[in-house]
């Protein structure tokens, strides 16, 4: 009897060993088959058509008996039917922009229990959902570049039109050697910002993701501000010391200079006589540029920096827009405020 009882015992303890083994090394099975799998997820680019592609060869690996799935993005369908009979572990996820929907069905072995192909299942489907949420954010986030690429081609081509017109009409109006050296002179000034719109464009066309240079450096901000008023023959008062230093983002800070000199250059056609004053100040952990000018004050302080909007005509109500991103991208910010003494708009450098 006692025999009877002890073999019970041992055979119960190896039946627990063996099966706390069984269970170990099918566990580090699985795991090391998720590894694989994760690894060639990253090597394909998280890309989840070729997940799908690939994961076949691993789930038999696993001893899965079949599966299937249905993916839905970028509306395209990618199908696979389970067509096993079997009860099945199931995951699915809809949104607007993708459906996501994975049917396994566990393997015969009774040590892979239904919990380790729930793991399994979980670990596909977070992939496969992962990866359609980077694609999907990677494509909308492409689209944008590519609409405001188009758009700020636009406005700068607009621009180059704008200038043949320009001197087009000048060239009606040459009757003698003064109307000649005029127009040479409107040339010379001309010129020098028309190849710095047609470098921008040739540029841009270059570069399907353009990037604004991402490290400060040592600028002289006046000499600058002199350059850009040249190109337009903008006279500029300032009482800041055109050899100053601030530490800055130079394309990003030659974008806005420039703009905001031509718009002040556009709006000094229509209102003779007024003048444009630049100041650069420092604080302890910033620097100002305050540009003004003597005219008419701004009609919204805030809306002129939407996109589309525009108070010129013809005009396409980019440029403030476009500053005001690339301020923010420079750790900055750009406003404009209406002052007893004209218009202002304040450019903030943070250090």
């Amino acid at each position: 009897m006692l025999d009877n009882v002890f073999i019970a015992f041992i055979t119960s303890c190896l039946i627990i060993i063996l099966s706390h083994l069984s269970v170990k090394f099918v566990t580090n099975r699985y795991l090391g088959i998720i590894s694989q799998l994760i690894k060639m997820n990253e090597v394909d680019g998280f890309d989840p058509v070729m997940l799908l592609r690939h994961l076949e060869p691993f789930l038999k690996k696993a001893g899965i008996k079949d599966f299937g799935y249905y993916l839905f993005y970028h509306n395209v369908e990618y199908v696979r039917r389970n067509v096993s009979q079997k009860k099945s572990i199931t995951k699915f996820v809809h949104t607007a922009e993708y459906t996501v929907y994975i049917d396994i069905v566990p393997g015969l072995r009774l040590i892979e229990s239904d919990f380790i192909t729930k793991v399994l299942v979980e670990v596909i489907f977070l992939l496969l959902k992962a990866d359609v949420n980077i694609q999907t954010t990677a494509a909308q986030k492409a689209f944008r570049k590519s609409v405001e690429l188009q758009t700020f081609i636009n406005h700068d081509v607009k621009n180059l039109i704008q200038f043949v017109n320009v001197l087009e009409f000048n060239l009606k109006q040459v009757d003698d050697d003064a109307g000649y050296r005029r127009l040479v002179r409107y040339m010379q000034k001309s010129l020098p910002g028309l190849k710095v719109r047609a470098d921008k464009i040739l540029s841009a066309l270059n570069s399907t993701q353009p990037e604004m240079d991402s490290v400060p450096e040592k600028l002289m901000p006046m000499i600058m501000v002199t350059d850009a008023a040249g190109i337009y023959g903008v006279n500029i008062h300032s009482d800041t010391p055109a050899d100053m230093v601030i530490t800055a983002r130079k394309r990003g800070l030659a974008v806005i200079i420039e703009n905001i000199i031509k718009n002040f250059y556009d709006k000094s056609i229509s209102e003779r006589g007024i003048s444009l004053f630049v100041d650069v100040s420092e604080e302890d952990s910033s620097y100002t540029m305050r540009f003004r000018d003597s005219g008419s004050p701004i009609s919204d302080c805030e809306k002129i920096f939407e996109p589309f909007f525009s108070g010129k005509v013809n005009g396409l109500g980019i440029g403030l827009f476009h500053c005001r991103n690339v301020a923010a991208g420079m750790g900055g910010k750009l406003t404009a405020e209406n002052t007893g003494e004209g218009p202002v708009f304040l450019l903030v450098i943070n250090k």
